[in-house]
């Protein structure tokens, strides 16, 4: 029993003596974990203040740093931004220009000078087929045409020279030469074709012609006629046409008048306009009061018609013209394509 009571007491006293160690212990773990927390905190806070010291430098610099159209500079921008400069290369209608109405009335007479001499061609054809103009006379006329012209040519170009002439003149008669021996064939190309298919085919490939026609060269924009759909689509009507005339040499008497009409004659008014507008007005002048004449002599109905689309074309299209102007809206700016220049000035 006393032995018991000996050990107890050893046993509280080892007890009482590790308290103090242990509450020692746990104040420290304690302590430690205070000191981490406060280390966290103070980590956070730190970072939080680095970012936002980041984000307001980056602020500043989009500030400080102006922005650039250059696609290939980095910029502390994002893809799609733009500033106030942005559109101040627009540029409305840069290639603006305003119609004079007499100066399109005048440039439109180009227009009526060739519709007129796609009917004079015609009105040719229709007294040839009905042996109203003998045979003599309309190869005294053509012939008349042709030389006059050439006379003209030297009269009013002055670069023309006798050589020129010469040359250009043995051209005309080896192309006549060979139209003339070709007539029997061509007459009988499209002998088979029916009446309706050759007024339609006619119809068609004339209207090609004034759609396809250089209309630029005769206003003197260009100095090289370059029209080979409206030329062809133009000899190919008269090939046709000649298919229903009697002889062969009615034939080649049309298809010359054709060659004089759709290929020499705008050469003429080519040299005509650029030597004198009045000569250019006058002929437009003499070639409608032609046409009006002999087709009223053909129909009163077609003459109306006729004069109703030279005063639409020469001033109603002009009106309308300068009317629609004040609808136009260009916008011109440096995101277009860029356009190469080359050393003489001109624009690929």
């Amino acid at each position: 029993m006393n032995e018991y009571h000996l050990n107890h007491r050893i046993i509280n006293n080892i007890i009482n003596t590790s308290s103090p160690l242990q509450t020692n212990i746990n104040n420290n773990n304690s302590n430690n974990n205070n000191n981490n927390i406060n280390n966290t905190n103070n980590t956070n806070s730190i970072n939080i203040s680095n970012n936002s010291n980041n984000s307001n430098n980056l602020n500043n610099n989009n500030i400080d740093t102006k922005w650039k159209k250059n696609l290939y500079e980095k910029q502390p921008y994002s893809d799609n931004y733009t500033d106030e400069t942005f559109l101040i290369g627009l540029v409305q209608n840069a290639n603006f220009i305003k119609y004079d109405f007499w100066t399109v009335v005048l440039d439109s007479f180009t227009v009526s000078q060739q519709i007129t001499s796609v009917i004079l061609f015609a009105i040719i054809f229709f007294h040839s087929l009905k042996h109203t103009l003998t045979l003599p006379f309309l190869v005294a006329m053509a012939g008349g045409f042709l030389v006059l012209g050439y006379i003209a040519i030297i009269i009013i170009d002055p670069s023309a020279n006798f050589l020129s002439i010469r040359s250009s003149f043995l051209h005309i008669i080896l192309l006549f030469g060979t139209v003339y021996g070709l007539s029997p064939v061509l007459r009988t190309l499209t002998n088979s074709f029916s009446d309706d298919t050759i007024w339609a085919l006619t119809f068609i490939l004339l209207l090609a012609h004034l759609f396809f026609h250089d209309y630029g060269y005769t206003n003197n924009e260009s100095q090289k006629f370059s029209a080979p759909v409206s030329l062809n689509a133009a000899i190919f009507a008269s090939v046709l046409l000649g298919s229903r005339l009697p002889s062969n040499i009615h034939v080649f008497v049309l298809i010359s008048y054709a060659i004089e009409t759709f290929a020499l004659f705008p050469i003429f008014r080519h040299h005509l306009k650029r030597h004198s507008m009045e000569l250019h007005v006058g002929l437009t002048v003499i070639l409608c009061v032609t046409c009006s004449l002999l087709l009223l002599g053909m129909s009163k109905l077609l003459a109306l018609i006729y004069i109703g689309i030279i005063g639409t074309i020469t001033f109603v299209c002009p009106l309308w013209l300068i009317f629609i102007q004040k609808y136009k809206n260009e916008i011109n700016g440096p995101w277009d394509e860029a356009s190469v220049i080359s050393q003489s000035g001109g624009e690929f």
